[in-house]
């Protein structure tokens, strides 16, 4: 019961910290630099490897903070919940999967199994 409390809270944890720093990133870069991100209300090129990039790093804090959470005890069911469940809501919001393309949905599907996995390993070594 508490290693299943514990996963839940290791999940939540860090799908909320991939999220929300992918989410201040975008931000912050948008309102920085509106004609970097978008031309005649089209996401731009450079700022689809910009946003895969800042993905990364976002799943990489995202896969700590939820091994902060769960520890040794089951590591990488933790890491392997939360990479599924980081791709599954990409994969399902269909409207940004639309706006990036099917490649850079590829890209950042790749950068979240890696992320999670390099935030779990920096954690438990």
């Amino acid at each position: 019961m508490i290693t299943g409390s514990f996963l839940a809270l290791a999940l939540f944890l860090g799908y909320a910290v991939a999220v929300g720093l992918s989410m201040a990133a975008t931000f912050g870069i948008s309102k920085a630099s509106p004609g970097f991100v978008a031309e005649d209300y089209r996401i731009r090129r450079r700022y689809k490897f910009v946003q895969d990039a800042v993905w990364l790093v976002a799943t990489t804090a995202g896969g700590y903070a939820a091994a902060l959470v769960i520890g040794q005890t089951h590591p990488w069911l933790g890491a392997i919940g939360l990479i599924a469940a980081l791709i599954g809501v990409l994969w399902v919001n269909a409207w940004e999967m639309r706006q990036r393309g099917i490649e850079h949905q590829i890209a950042m599907s790749l950068a979240t199994a890696l992320g999670v996995t390099a935030g779990f390993l920096i954690r438990l070594r």
